[in-house]
């Protein structure tokens, strides 16, 4: 197969990472949605240099507001795109936008080429950014949400607690607790696109990169397409041997919080945050 390429180098970069997530089943149809947060003076000096030809186009408003955001770009997935066509129609599956006018509206600088627009979980993703931009301290840039066949299944099958699906997970595989010491911090069922979801999620991305949309799939925050790919791969394969190990009557046993615990201590300088509950309350 050739090589993707693409004069726009986080599209390059994105493109073929959208159609590995389709490729693991993770997003499917027009199922999840992407956004990247970008370093301004470079997106705009790309644009300059490859689409001189190309004037941004009237503000829209948004259905919430983040002055926080204001004058950053985001390459993001356009509502009702498919990710398996993130490699043959890269103009048309992304666009580039840009918030405007105090955080309130935004503006296509770039793509969506058969006229859609932002995912209709744009406000969510924005919210998302706002809060893990600063709690990261700038270092999270990009929102994947995908749709998990085993960490999907779990939500039908466990209590909708966080700490109860973070100890479920933690307990099948040491690695995990490494991966994400944050956790995984569980939202209700609620309408996707909705000011509401987004609301409820911005409470939960105060706490972790990972929230879990019940019965809808997984939310995540990350600095980079493969750190992105390497937090879901790892969720999604302990979901996956939970699963496992409820359809073959329950766990006999698990690895214990005292593992969890030298875990944290001997691995804490790789971690992004200290983990919460290591005790057995």
């Amino acid at each position: 197969m050739a090589v993707f390429t693409h004069p726009i180098s986080f599209v390059k970069e994105a493109a073929p990472f959208l159609h590995l997530c389709w490729k693991m089943g993770w997003n499917e149809a027009n199922g999840g949605n992407f956004s990247w947060r970008l370093p301004a003076q470079e997106i705009e000096g790309i644009l300059s240099r490859h689409y001189p030809e190309l004037a941004p186009q009237a503000a829209v408003p948004m259905p919430i507001d983040e002055p926080e955001l204001d004058g950053e770009y985001f390459l993001v997935t356009g509502s009702g795109q498919f990710f398996r066509h993130a490699l043959e129609h890269p103009n048309q599956v992304f666009g580039i936008v840009q918030i405007v006018e105090q955080g309130t509206a935004y503006r296509v600088a770039w793509g969506f080429s058969s006229g859609a627009k932002p995912t209709s979980e744009f406000a969510t993703h924005l919210v998302a950014h706002a809060i893990r931009k600063r709690v990261s301290n700038g270092r999270e840039r990009i929102i994947l949400h995908s749709h998990l066949p085993e960490f999907i299944a779990l939500s039908f099958l466990e209590p909708l607690d966080s700490r109860a699906l973070t100890r479920a997970l933690w307990e099948k595989m040491p690695e995990c607790i490494v991966i994400f010491p944050d956790g995984v911090r569980v939202v209700p069922l609620l309408l996707p696109g909705t000011v509401e979801i987004a609301e409820a999620s911005a409470e939960a991305l105060k706490h972790s990169r990972v929230i879990s949309w019940s019965h809808h799939g997984i939310f995540v925050s990350e600095e980079s397409p493969n750190k992105v790919f390497a937090l879901v791969e790892t969720i999604e394969k302990a979901a996956a041997i939970h699963r496992k190990v409820l359809s073959a009557g329950g766990p006999k046993r698990r690895i214990s919080t005292e593992i969890l615990t030298e875990l944290a201590e001997k691995f804490g300088h790789m971690m992004v945050a200290k983990p919460d509950w290591l005790d057995d309350a």
